[in-house]
């Protein structure tokens, strides 16, 4: 295949990125938002984290700079983000994830101004990704939602191709169209990837189609636009992360549906907060339940995924084994229990699973949107799991984490 986010918008984006990491604005931004986050996790903060702030601090920063590269609603381009650190195109591109990122994601970003017309052409190439979202949000932080089209749900061509047109006008019977309000910022895309050996983010392009009475924003303007939102958003971070840490240690309440929270308007998620001994380990099954895309993923405290780069710290329901029963049964822990689900927790005690329900049916499948969740000592996880489950071997798991490297690898670099 070839990767469709490897594109001059995106390696010109990531320069620019760099570029703005060498402005002194950008680290006293850094700076201050790390006072800021400091100052709202006061004492709770577990030690076994500490050593990891100021990574999650640059990649908070460096998210607001790749929505900075992405800002321009005169000349815009698709940018994609919340990716850990990697190497591609001969250059280092910085870790970007933060709130609760999901690592099946591919996150693209543009910019678009209420009253701008736009068309955004794409193409399914490959496996198309499980679940697709096209949304227009108001703030930077992605959380005010105005109108979300989906995929499956908007019409595609039989050679995979469509458009979807965007500006300030109602539908009035156009088909994939969206309608733009005064305080829209960006059009936010996630492709939902289940299955990363086949499926492949779009192929994208965004044009303006009228002609802007406005010049382009400068460097400078993105620049500092970015920082002070990045000041501005820590506090609604904060809130988000509580909406895990808030709850009682090894306790995963029933799901929510995640519109009222700032979500996919079709998605259920289920969120809680864990803390594990090396000794104990935590059973979770859930339901698919009939959704688009299903999945359990691992964050560390601050709010950011563990690394499933080099880990199975999270399982979609396609690279899940299910049982027979058609739950998904998944034993959380740091040592090996032998199982094909084991989700690594890399060692860390304190920690905020999320299971995601994504384009979820009208009608109720099995038991709709539902988790259940048992700590019990480790020694004792089999006595606790269903006699169908599938297991592995020593030589067996090294080779299912070679697989999940090389399929990540394929998303990054193919």
């Amino acid at each position: 295949m070839t990767n469709p986010v490897a594109n001059e918008d995106q390696f010109a984006a990531e320069a620019e990125v760099r570029a703005m990491w060498d402005e002194a604005a950008t680290r006293a931004a850094r700076d201050h938002c790390a006072q800021l986050w400091r100052v709202g996790h006061g004492s709770d903060v577990p030690l076994e984290v500490e050593p990891h702030f100021d990574d999650a601090m640059d990649a908070w920063m460096s998210n607001y700079l790749f929505k900075a590269a992405a800002r321009d609603p005169v000349r815009p381009r698709f940018v994609r983000n919340f990716m850990p650190g990697h190497r591609w195109n001969g250059a280092a591109v910085p870790d970007a994830r933060m709130g609760g990122d999901n690592p099946d994601n591919c996150y693209r970003l543009a910019g678009i101004a209420h009253g701008g017309r736009y068309r955004i052409t794409g193409k399914v190439i490959n496996a198309c990704p499980a679940h697709i979202s096209f949304t227009l949000v108001e703030n930077w932080g992605t959380s005010i939602t105005t109108q979300t089209v989906e995929i499956p749900g908007i019409d595609v061509g039989d050679d995979g191709g469509f458009a979807i047109t965007i500006d300030d006008q109602p539908a009035a019977g156009r088909r994939n169209h969206m309608t733009t309000n005064p305080r829209v910022k960006f059009l936010f895309v996630r492709d939902s990837m289940m299955d990363w050996e086949r499926e492949t983010p779009l192929i994208l392009a965004i044009e303006r189609i009228d002609a802007p009475a406005v010049s382009p924003m400068s460097f400078e303007q993105r620049l500092e636009e970015a920082l002070r939102r990045a000041r501005e958003e820590v506090p609604l971070y904060y809130w988000f992360f509580r909406l895990s840490a808030g709850h009682a240690i090894n306790s995963m309440p029933p799901p929510l549906r995640t519109a009222s929270v700032g979500g996919l308007v079709t998605q259920a998620s289920s969120l809680g907060r864990l803390h594990l001994e090396d000794d104990q380990a935590v059973i979770i099954r859930f339901d698919p339940a009939g959704a688009a895309y299903n999945s359990l993923q691992l964050a560390m405290w601050w709010y950011r995924s563990v690394d499933a780069h080099r880990l199975q710290s999270g399982l979609s329901a396609t690279q899940a084994a299910p049982g027979g029963d058609g739950l998904i049964t998944t034993v959380v822990s740091a040592r090996d229990p032998g199982i094909a689900n084991w989700v690594q927790t890399d060692g860390l005690r304190d920690l905020l699973p999320m299971i995601r329900w994504q384009g979820l049916p009208d009608r109720v499948q099995g038991g709709g949107p539902v988790h259940w969740l048992d700590i019990v000592p480790f020694d004792q996880v089999d006595a606790h799991l269903p006699d169908d489950i599938a297991r592995l071997s020593r030589e067996e798991r090294l080779a299912q984490i070679d697989a999940r490297r090389g399929a990540w690898s394929r998303r990054i670099n193919s």
